[in-house]
């Protein structure tokens, strides 16, 4: 739409940000891999300070906090590793410190699953290095990429290396959601070109992303415990984080990336708070009872502000092109934003708070499309390969399925179909414990003595 050079060109504003790799070098100095280290910083920044104080006093407190730092400075490593070489050795480290961080902080039950799983992708990553090294690039080496990328995201079935990670205390958790399983995403974004040469290996990236976005989200709608809904979006999100890189949009994935490992970082440092701000709503004042018109008239206003922003930001600025991929990106953010800007105006127990919250949703909105053209001008058109038919399809009918989730949920929880969705979403990669094999076993459990062992037995075997 613009010329290289005009104001509005996304390049012409980024014309001293790309910066090419070092030749012969062990690091790769580029905007993307800028864009990681600030990603890694800002979290490093906020979760060692915490895990510092959080653990101050446990026996494997100073261990577990050098195990943290770790783990983030071996992610920073691999956002600028150079040859395929150096970024199996800093892929490698990370596993090592992650499983370290996950024994020292939640034993046995934390460690057991990480070790497999996160070990699996290991040998994943280092067969198709091994095979580059040989020459034989294609089907295989690409698909390797891809199965080490989605087991380190935690997409099904390797989701329940991160919901055992539950059992360590939460500076681990934010380190993970926040760093860790963002290694998945730096590995697809930065060998992109290679996985998209290959139909198979961007077709089966696509579908496993949207298996984890389905199972993620489907989990994330039932489950009521805070962290355990807080791991299921990650799924969720890392799904759609993958859906995009396969849909060739390589741009919006590494923004997705860095949002999502910033905003979920904060929520699991912030997730101890969750009783006191519970108690806070309760105690807070009622919601402004509103007319129906007054209401529609809110949540319009929440709705076409943020989105008509969104719209007119990024036909102005996106370098890329305007195919259906693009199409879906924007319909799907665009939905995001306002169902954020309806509910946000509508709960606002003033018309001046709505429209204060309609505003920053506003600028919300031209600050992501504006990060995702600068970005895509970062970028290389040639690391964003065009998105197959069947990838497309593959994204449309996620898509209407998670619609038709939120439906379910939403309008016809108690159906039969609702009921199911529940049972499959409260028993999804749950580290639970096996049940006992009946009646009598349960209550032997509990001695005859105690006097709340009749009810604990009965609540138990029902």
């Amino acid at each position: 739409m613009f010329s290289a050079g005009t104001p509005l060109d996304p390049r012409a504003l980024l014309a001293v940000a790309p910066m090419p790799p070092i030749d012969g070098g062990l690091w790769r100095l580029d905007g993307v891999a800028l864009v990681l280290l600030v990603l890694v910083v800002g979290i490093a920044a906020a979760v060692v300070p915490f895990a510092h104080r959080s653990l101050r006093g446990d026996r494997h407190g100073t261990a577990l906090t050098m195990a943290l730092g770790a783990m983030l400075a071996t992610t920073a490593l691999l956002a600028v590793a150079g040859p395929l070489w150096m970024l199996g050795l800093a892929w490698s480290a990370s596993t090592v410190a992650t499983l370290v961080a996950l024994g020292l902080g939640g034993g046995v039950r934390a460690l057991l699953p990480g070790a497999v799983w996160l070990v699996a992708a290991d040998v994943a990553l280092w067969a198709a290095i091994v095979l580059m090294s040989l020459g034989a690039e294609g089907d295989a080496a690409a698909l390797l990429f891809v199965i080490a990328a989605v087991l380190r995201c935690a997409l099904p079935p390797a989701q329940s290396w991160l919901v055992g990670s539950l059992y360590a205390p939460t500076p681990v958790s934010a380190a993970l959601h926040g760093g860790i399983v963002n290694g998945g995403g730096i590995l697809v974004i930065t060998q992109l070109p290679l996985i998209g040469e290959s139909a198979l290996a961007s077709l089966a990236l696509s579908l496993l992303a949207a298996v984890g976005l389905l199972v993620g989200v489907t989990a994330s709608l039932v489950r009521t415990d805070v962290k355990g809904r807080l791991v299921m979006s990650t799924v969720a999100q890392m799904g759609f984080m993958l859906l995009c890189a396969a849909l060739g949009l390589a741009a919006a994935a590494l923004v997705h990336l860095v949002a999502h490992g910033l905003y979920k970082s904060s929520l699991f440092l912030a997730s101890s708070d969750g009783i006191d701000r519970r108690a806070y709503d309760r105690r807070a004042p009622a919601v402004l009872a509103l007319s129906r018109p007054s209401a529609a008239a809110r949540a319009l206003a929440g709705i076409a502000l943020p989105v008509m922003t969104l719209a007119a930001v990024a036909v102005a600025v996106y370098p890329g092109g305007r195919g259906v991929p693009e199409l879906l990106l924007l319909v799907v953010v665009g939905a995001a934003f306002a169902a954020a800007g309806a509910r946000a105006a509508r709960l606002a127990p003033s018309t001046a708070l709505a429209a204060a919250s309609t505003t920053l949703l506003a600028g919300g909105a031209a600050a992501y499309a504006l990060a995702a053209s600068l970005l895509s001008a970062v970028i290389t058109p040639e690391s964003a390969p065009e998105a197959q038919p069947a990838i497309v399809v593959v994204a449309v009918l996620a898509l209407l399925l998670v619609v038709a989730l939120g439906v379910v949920r939403r309008w016809f929880p108690m159906s039969r179909t609702g009921l199911a969705l529940q049972a499959f979403g409260l028993g999804f990669g749950d580290p639970r414990a096996r049940r006992p094999a009946g009646r009598a076993s349960t209550a032997r459990a509990i001695p005859a003595s105690d006097p709340l062992g009749s009810p604990l037995t009965t609540g138990a075997s029902s």
